[in-house]
């Protein structure tokens, strides 16, 4: 599609997997040149981790937050790994009675705009957000960034923590560690160059409210049931497929799993 008598560039911030099947589409004719200078995080930044049973994360979420006057924290930015965990967050978290806006890739770029706009101005101090606010945010006012999922990838994790202690300020980043994140960590850790220090807490005092957050999590997880989004994001995906696949730019593996599901 692209004439022949003119030189294309093509600029990415990232390297999505569509961009890396698109490079192998073109048969080697692209000339590919990818820079960097390092994965780093800065010395301003404050890197903590808590080791956390996964079925009391959200306890200890509520603990941190409860504790963000104390730390004089004005806005945080909680990051996951799923629309679905953003959305089911979002929604506890309002039984809660915490004030936050959700940004996932299931919104419409309109309510991703407004849910930006709210926490940009200060209307609400939390932001629960997937990777896709991980890279070009620069809000001064975060002063804490939590990992509540890991990310599979040690780079994933320096753009995350990035969201603070940015243009010389200090920011604080908490990392909640399950018993199956410990390998991740050590990449980070290895990518980095320091180790995480320890979120100093009491499970006595954390635990203290673990009756009230499951039940908010029951209550939470009926409303997402209620609001029909596993069939939203299961709808979702399809249209993605299928517009991958007219594009030329799904995989063989895809096609092969997608061929075998029918099959049976």
């Amino acid at each position: 599609m692209l004439a022949k008598n003119r030189q294309t560039l093509l600029f990415s911030a990232t390297m999505t997997s569509e961009l890396q099947t698109l490079l192998e589409l073109s048969a080697n004719k692209a000339f590919f040149y990818e820079a960097y200078e390092g994965f780093k995080t800065v010395d301003s930044l404050k890197q903590q981790y808590v080791f956390v049973p996964k079925h009391v994360k959200d306890v200890y979420l509520l603990y941190i937050l409860s504790k963000m006057e104390d730390l004089k924290i004005r806005s945080a930015i909680i990051f996951v790994s799923t629309c679905r965990n953003c959305h089911l967050l979002s929604l506890l978290l309002e039984e809660l009675d915490q004030t936050a806006a959700a940004l996932h890739s299931h919104k419409s770029q309109s309510l991703r705009l407004a849910a930006l706009h709210r926490f940009k101005s200060g209307q609400v101090p939390l932001l629960l957000a997937t990777d896709v606010a991980s890279r070009g945010l620069d809000i001064p006012t975060v002063d804490l960034v939590i990992n509540y999922d890991i990310p599979r990838f040690p780079r994933d994790y320096v753009h995350r923590v990035g969201r603070t202690a940015r243009a010389g300020r200090g920011g604080m980043a908490v990392s909640f560690v399950t018993e199956n994140d410990i390998a991740l960590v050590h990449g980070i850790e290895e990518v980095i160059g320091k180790q995480l220090e320890l979120f100093e807490c009491k499970e006595n005092d954390v635990l203290a409210d673990i009756t009230k957050v499951y039940k908010a999590r029951r209550v939470a997880s009926m409303r997402m049931m209620d609001d029909g989004f596993e069939e939203t994001a299961k709808a979702r995906k399809q249209q993605k497929l299928k517009m991958l696949a007219e594009k030329g730019l799904l995989k063989n593996g895809s096609r092969k799993r997608k061929k075998s599901k029918i099959s049976d």
